[in-house]
């Protein structure tokens, strides 16, 4: 009597725990799928920005002057150029006065040493840009001794890079600062005079080191992927982007920070509440 009573205990506590297994194998599943839309979903976000004694951004479009930044793209095993054709369609139907790449283009070029790069070059040049299309490196550009070789695919696509300069570019200066990582980033540049100033860091918590940083107007970043796998709560911040990674940050009434979540993905070709994204900035140019 004993003994049947046990098994049938033991059968229905063996019964819940297939079910409770179960049941996770289908939330996994059901997760990693997720993640998978979540990973080719691409977002495209607009933002007005007018400065006049304050500096406001805020959703929204217009007519005037557009400046798209893109980051991040990892080309990798996971990232295929063929896979940018949908960033350059998008891009291009939006057309953008400039257009501003802020860093990592490629996940190793451990990689890449034998593979195409010309790929890479290519589907950059598509890219349209009625004014200038313009470039950082970022952390990964520089992994395997690959900068150099970073530099000629830009260059080759039609991006003028940027090392620790400030350019005039149709009335706007424009700055681009090195890798805080993997560079050598000077962050005592200048901006030239101009009714705006923007400026390109990788990190976005480079801004720390920027001592004049009510010189600049805008600063664009990317290299966090917005945690790339975020979960509520506890969102994962990597090295680089441990203060400010997702989003818009007012550093001054006069300067704020955007942190773009990128397009590729690092480690796992998945990600969790950060589809890649492009970012569009509407912006007054002749405005004081």
């Amino acid at each position: 009597m004993g003994g049947h009573f046990f098994n049938l205990y033991y059968e229905k506590i063996e019964g819940i725990v297939k079910m409770i297994v179960l049941c996770l194998i289908v939330i996994l599943i059901a997760s990693i799928i997720y993640c998978r839309y979540q990973t080719y979903r691409l977002v495209e976000k607009h933002f007005l920005v007018e400065k006049n004694t304050q500096l406001s951004i805020k959703k929204g479009e217009s007519s005037t002057y557009t400046i798209a930044q893109i980051s991040d793209s990892h080309f990798s095993p996971f990232y295929q150029p063929e896979r940018f054709t949908k960033i350059v369609t998008q891009l291009n139907q939006a057309q953008p006065e400039i257009v501003l790449f802020t860093g990592d283009l490629i996940e190793n070029y451990n990689y890449w040493q034998t593979h195409d790069c010309t790929a890479i070059s290519r589907q950059l040049a598509k890219i349209q840009a009625s004014v200038g299309k313009f470039a950082i490196l970022g952390n990964h550009d520089y992994r395997s001794d690959g900068a150099a070789v970073v530099k000629k695919m830009l260059l080759d696509g039609g991006f003028t890079l940027l090392e620790n300069q400030s350019i005039l570019v149709d009335g706007i200066s424009l700055t681009g600062i090195d890798d805080a990582q993997e560079g050598t980033p000077d962050y005592a540049v200048k901006t030239l005079p101009a009714s705006f100033s923007l400026l390109m860091i990788h990190e976005p918590d480079q801004v720390k080191n920027i001592a004049d940083i009510s010189s600049f107007d805008l600063i664009l970043a990317g290299h966090s992927h917005g945690g790339q796998i975020r979960f509520p709560f506890f969102p994962y911040k990597n090295y680089g982007s441990k203060i400010y990674d997702k989003g818009i940050y007012p550093l001054t009434i006069t300067t704020s920070l955007v942190v773009n979540t990128g397009l590729g993905t690092t480690g796992p070709p998945l990600r969790f509440r950060v589809p890649p994204e492009i970012l569009y900035f509407h912006i007054e140019k002749g405005s004081e």
